[in-house]
């Protein structure tokens, strides 16, 4: 569940985005502030996601409350939208703070939509790209990122995982795993079961063949098969 705090001393305009966000999403859990110093608490009681803030706060300025907030390791990178009527305030928030957004007002109910939509899906992309897998062998745990990870293949008792990287495609051997045991360490990324001993990226899918039942993924030569039992599932891919 996300944690939205919407920074805010217009009761009018709290609302006004409380029932925008419900409507988007009304599993958000949505928290209202109309002042800096509380706003500081519940981010400091509650793991945020997004950030809303008015430049122009009662108690002192919000692009001050998002230096504050930024300077917390917890926020560095956080989202945070700007609603302000003055431009000269909104373009220094840009620059010094790294807002992902910001809103003028009066703003519009499609304009707050069209803002929230895009922080959910940069935050979508940045979730995954920072994601990571962990394979131990023999007392050592190897760590990749889940974008990295091309397909993975089941070759008797061993897997071999085939990996992105600068100078080309490199094979990394695991023992001790199953390929349903792989699948379900992957069940966050973009991973797509296409046969019993195959599991691809779906991220590099370049293109798949109805007829013969097999695709082909980016940067590698390989041919691979598509299962009778995923072939339903792994066509909605390529639609």
């Amino acid at each position: 569940m996300k944690h939205i705090l919407i920074i805010e001393d217009d009761e009018k305009i709290q609302q006004f985005l409380h029932s925008i966000l419900t409507e988007i999403d009304n599993s958000f859990y949505l928290h209202v502030s109309p002042s800096a110093a509380q706003a500081l608490e519940i981010a400091n009681t509650h793991e945020i996601s997004l950030f809303f803030i008015d430049i122009q706060l009662t108690d002192y300025k919000g692009t001050d409350l998002a230096n504050e907030l930024r300077a917390l390791q917890r926020y560095k990178y956080t989202p945070m939208i700007f609603a302000t009527a003055i431009v000269t305030e909104e373009l220094r928030a840009y620059r010094e703070i790294k807002c992902y957004d910001y809103l003028i007002k009066p703003f519009t109910r499609e304009e707050v939509k069209q803002a929230v939509y895009g922080v959910l899906d940069y935050m979508k992309h940045v979730h995954i790209n920072q994601q990571t897998v962990r394979f131990e062998q023999k007392g050592f745990i190897f760590e990749h990122r889940m974008q990295d990870i091309v397909y993975i293949e089941s070759y008797g008792k061993k897997m071999i995982v085939h990996l992105k990287t600068a100078d080309g495609i490199f094979q990394e051997n695991l023992s001790g795993y199953s390929l349903k045991a792989i699948h379900e360490l992957l069940e966050e990324g973009p991973f797509q079961q296409i046969h019993k001993s195959y599991i691809i990226n779906k991220d590099y899918v370049k293109s798949i063949s109805k007829a013969e039942n097999t695709i082909k993924l980016q940067g590698h030569s390989a041919i691979l098969p598509i299962g009778q039992k995923y072939r339903d599932v792994l066509m909605k891919v390529g639609n």
